[in-house]
């Protein structure tokens, strides 16, 4: 028990926090010095005040109130308290927002895994681990003389040593054995080394070791998660294949960790950590193919540039995008591997709604060779002049299709519409639409006409979902202002949530957002849960109620007496029930068809009794007044 609530648990993504913790953790966090760190807040009466960073705004509307420890934005309508916030402007989970709290404030947080089971602490010892490895990787690189061969092949690609130590690059001892001596002397199991992939048992015969190093006189890039943490390797190696013996010219460009509890390569992105802020800030995210491509790109000023970590572009990877930027720049080779990958990148970044540009570089460069050949002003001017994904669809599918014949124009039609038909914004379909008959010369009708067809066929679930009503519509839209008020008057008040309670019949309320608030309070009062507006705050999930919540409590409340306030709501509500009621029985005999002077003599009964009601409802004030 804490101050007489029982503790309830808040689930996380590995386990469980307990309430207790996160009320610690929020009181360590001032809300005004955390969201200060990121940028200024100016005083304003008893608010701080600044320019929303969630939106464009030249006046600021951004509201910090330290007595109430919560912020909202009356443009935009975003809120919360400052678990919210950092996850907003973080792009983080909610777990991850908490431990970065946490960390800052010196509280220790501690997870009950819900299973029981032991998975948290593997996932810490392979944190631990990648990061002590990539510490020994990059030292070996700084300072051993036989990583020479890699320093000089630094120097050829005119990567400078700042860069080197800004991104941890590394390299990797040409021995069988090194990383896994330097692991034993550090007491890491070779349990946990095959768990992480760092090192492999031979299959051959006994003269070979039973465990090696995977990576082996590599150049070596640390791949690191959202957070920054070191979760995974990529060795790169010196020599160029057709430099090597012959018998060593089946050895890959690059070797990389496979998969753990800590890496997913289908779920990471290379340089997602660095370039995040960037890509929130620009709303745009540049895609290309490679470690030491990102990397240049970054170093010449293109922060917003990440690369898919050696796999094909996925839908995680878009979700992932999506949370940071509403446009992708695909910036791959002109030649056929290049369009072919920009294609398959595409797909994911289509159907999540992505505006698409496809940027392809002259024949014979990546973007590392690019731009340190013609500099980082071409590449932005490349880069901004990039055009729509569907002109390019367009034009390659001219390539591959005679759009000059009849058979070719259909063939193009009909793989455009393809692509067409997965857009989930009726807007964008009738642009896309417009522009694929401008483009090819033909009526959109006909466009239209095959899209019909296609849909006849197969209607995605996407496209059939997108022609339902919003859950917003549906819920009902704008609050009625009694039960905003008396919403307003819960959050100041706890006596009025005791008073509720006990006096609010539930069909009283509407389907709107403070209904839904209004009857969350009041079950967390039932279970002794409720401990005020925070605790609405931390269900992190639920945007819709954090902004109501925030919206409301930012507003002055100067009523002398909110008990008296709020059982003036309650009239209004049970009156408006009342009436309801009222207005549909009167309809009732029209509808049902209803003729019998018996029946109709039951209605009017029915409606006088409500009517007798309704005279009987008078606010609270107004009967302490007479």
């Amino acid at each position: 028990m804490a101050g007489g609530v029982p503790i309830t648990k808040r689930q996380a993504v590995a386990g469980y926090i307990s309430e207790q913790i996160l009320e610690q953790i929020r009181q360590a966090n001032d809300v005004v010095e955390v969201i200060g760190s990121y940028f200024p807040l100016r005083r304003a009466g008893a608010n701080f005040r600044a320019l929303c960073p969630f939106h464009k705004e030249k006046t600021p509307s951004f509201n910090v109130n330290p007595q109430k420890q919560i912020w909202h934005c009356f443009g935009c309508g975003e809120g919360g308290d400052v678990f919210k916030f950092v996850m907003k402007y973080e792009s983080l989970d909610f777990t991850t927002a908490v431990r970065r709290l946490a960390e800052r404030a010196g509280v220790r947080v501690e997870f009950e895994e819900a299973n029981g089971g032991s998975g948290r602490g593997d996932k810490e010892l392979l944190l631990k681990l990648h990061e002590q490895a990539a510490a020994f990787f990059h030292e070996y690189m700084l300072k051993d003389k036989a990583a020479e061969p890699a320093r000089d092949y630094l120097r050829k690609r005119a990567i400078t040593p700042e860069t080197v130590r800004k991104w941890r690059i590394g390299y990797a001892p040409d021995s069988w054995d090194a990383l896994l001596q330097w692991a034993k002397a550090r007491k890491f199991s070779t349990a946990l080394l095959e768990m992480a992939g760092l090192v492999l048992r031979s299959e051959r015969g006994p003269d070979a070791p039973r465990l090696y190093d995977r990576f082996r006189g590599r150049l070596i890039f640390p791949i690191c998660d959202e957070q920054g943490r070191v979760v995974a390797f990529s060795g790169r190696i010196l020599t160029n294949a057709k430099d090597l013996p012959r018998s060593d010219r089946d050895q890959p460009k690059y070797v990389n960790s496979p998969e753990t509890a800590i890496f997913q390569k289908g779920r990471l992105l290379f340089a997602l950590d660095k370039a995040k802020r960037a890509i929130i800030e620009a709303k745009t995210v540049v895609v290309c193919e490679g470690q030491i491509d990102t990397i240049s790109c970054h170093e010449a000023g293109f922060e917003n540039v990440v690369a898919p970590q050696g796999t094909a572009f996925t839908e995680q990877h878009a979700r992932i995008l999506k949370r940071y930027a509403d446009e992708v720049v695909l910036m791959f080779d002109s030649d056929e591997a290049g369009q072919k990958a920009a294609v398959r990148s595409a797909e994911p970044l289509w159907d999540m709604g992505f505006t698409l540009r496809v940027a392809l570089l002259p024949s014979g460069y990546d973007p590392d060779s690019f731009v340190k050949k013609f500099g980082s002003a071409k590449l932005r001017e490349l880069i901004d002049k990039a055009p729509r994904f569907l002109t390019f669809l367009l034009e390659r599918l001219g390539q591959q299709h005679d759009a000059k014949t009849e058979r070719g124009k259909v063939q193009i039609i009909q793989e455009a519409v393809g692509w067409l038909c997965r857009v989930q914004s009726p807007t964008l379909q009738a642009t896309y639409a417009q522009q694929i008959g401008t483009l090819l010369g033909v009526r959109e009708e006909v466009i239209r006409q095959e899209m019909r067809r296609f849909h006849r066929g197969q209607r995605s679930p996407a496209i059939a979902g997108a022609m339902q009503p919003s859950a917003e519509t549906a819920a009902g839209g704008v609050s009625p202002p009694a039960e905003e008020m008396l919403l307003r008057l819960m959050l100041a008040d706890e006596r009025v949530v005791g008073h509720v309670d006990g006096q609010l019949d539930r069909a009283w309320l509407s389907n709107s957002d403070a209904a839904r608030v209004i009857t969350r309070v009041l079950a967390l009062y039932a279970k002794n849960a409720w401990t005020g507006p925070t605790t609405l705050l931390s269900h992190e999930k639920d945007d819709v109620a954090t902004r109501l919540v925030t919206k409301l409590l930012l507003k002055p409340l100067t009523i002398p007496d909110p008990a008296v306030a709020a059982a003036d709501c309650l009239a209004v509500l049970e009156r408006q029930c009342l009436e309801r009621q009222r207005d549909e029985l009167r309809k009732q005999p029209a509808q049902a068809g209803l003729s019998s002077t018996e029946s109709a003599a039951k209605l009017q009964r029915q409606v006088l009794d409500l009517r007798q009601k309704l005279d009987n409802i008078y606010p609270l004030s107004r009967r302490k007044g007479s």
